[in-house]
């Protein structure tokens, strides 16, 4: 339940929120009218232009009205609304799930547990090569702005359909078709807003792309597709701004905390095939570590980088080659236009082929005995660990068992 300091932020929500409210029933009153006169004026010429010219005024000053409105709560909510924020503690902390081991007395690895099968990074692991391509493939001005990159803004409104909103507008309350989205289909997100929206906002973008018709002058007027993107937009704005605030605070410079978002995002991204962040996805694609990256690399940071803008299409263990190839070279083309790497380097880049490592096939876990007794001692309640821990890769587990030995026995 949202709470509102007084009457008139009261009636603000009430105006968005409650389809069934006053503000809603006498926009779709207005909205019904005018598209009704507006058949009459095709039924009639006497009087017709004069008629439509007051219509058309009364309509536009209604229709202003209520963009003002919405813009400012819009403003208000992204600027100076500082309710209902999400614990940073964790996020700062840098508490992302990652890969739990059980290892023997010679520290070898006698099996891997992870939920999400992640490597965490520091921004120093990070390779130059692979942050120049994030950059170039997200947001070249990522270590300047504050959060929201406002220079993106014209690209994302020139993507506007504009038609496509008009007649939404004319089909007021009905169902979405299935290409129905009018507004945000050029994203311009920053490095942080993709990270806020992976890390903070996942409720708000599961079902996102539902054409379910939800309460709201928004949905009514832009479509559901529209309204709940732009709900959202506006949240990852807000919570980006507040997120790069509280970063610098807790590590006492803008540049120290950008590297550590930078580090957090090259960390916590899907990359495919069940791997989470850069470094496991260079060991699982390319059967190298990240931190062996250099700038004879280049193809391969640029394909990494560029798995961030759809995994499913853009993953090496994806189907189209030729779309991996063009968003890989693509990227390329941006780091020499940023100035990362030569123009000679990248037609060299662009002429290596995508060669990913196959699986391992060896994927038994060595003395599932001695595994079962540690997992049986995580699950006994006698210590405050558990087996969970293990799995978000909280803790590490080294046991007295030698592997040696086992293969011998």
């Amino acid at each position: 339940m949202l709470r509102t300091r007084n009457r008139h932020d009261r009636a603000l929500l009430t105006y968005v929120a409650n389809p069934e409210s006053r503000a809603v029933t006498w926009f779709k009153r207005v909205l019904a009218r005018t598209l009704a006169a507006a058949r009459q004026l095709r039924r009639t010429h006497s009087g017709g232009l004069r008629w439509a010219v007051r219509v058309v005024i009364g309509t536009t000053g209604t229709a202003a009205i209520i963009v003002a409105l919405v813009l400012f709560m819009g403003l208000y909510h992204v600027y100076f609304d500082r309710t209902n924020l999400p614990d940073i503690k964790p996020f700062a902390r840098f508490e992302f799930p990652a890969i739990g081991h059980i290892y023997d007395n010679n520290g070898q690895p006698l099996i891997e547990l992870a939920k999400e099968h992640r490597q965490i990074m520091q921004y120093g692991d990070i390779p130059p090569i692979v942050r120049d391509a994030i950059l170039a493939a997200e947001d070249k001005n990522f270590f300047s702005h504050n959060g929201v990159d406002y220079s993106r803004v014209p690209r994302v409104l020139s993507k506007v359909r504009v038609g496509a909103l008009l007649t939404r507008i004319t089909r007021l309350g009905q169902q979405d078709e299935a290409d129905s989205l009018a507004m945000l289909r050029q994203g311009g997100s920053t490095i942080s807003q993709q990270l806020v929206r992976a890390y903070f906002l996942r409720n708000l973008t599961d079902g996102e792309n539902s054409n379910e018709l939800r309460p709201g002058v928004l949905s009514y007027v832009i479509g559901a597709r529209s309204a709940k993107k732009l709900v959202r937009k506006l949240e990852e704005i807000r919570l980006s701004l507040w997120m790069e605030r509280q970063m610098r605070e807790r590590f006492g410079s803008k540049r120290r905390a950008k590297e550590e978002i930078l580090a957090r995002y090259a960390s916590f991204l899907y990359m495919g095939d069940g791997q989470y962040g850069f470094a496991a996805a260079a060991e699982h694609y390319f059967g190298r570590p990240l931190a062996s990256f250099t700038v004879a690399d280049a193809d391969k940071a640029a394909l990494l980088a560029g798995i961030a803008k759809s995994p499913r299409v853009y993953a090496p263990s994806a189907a189209d080659v030729e779309k991996i190839l063009h968003r890989r070279n693509q990227i390329l083309g941006l780091m020499v236009k940023r100035g990362f790497v030569s123009r000679d380097n990248a037609r060299v880049a662009e002429l290596h082929p995508i060669l990913v490592v196959a699986p391992s096939k060896d994927n038994m876990p060595q003395a599932p005995a001695v595994i079962e007794s540690v997992l049986r001692e995580l699950r006994s309640g006698d210590t405050e660990l558990s087996v969970q821990h293990l799995l978000l890769g909280r803790i590490q587990v080294y046991s007295t068992v030698d592997t040696r030995v086992q293969h011998i026995v």
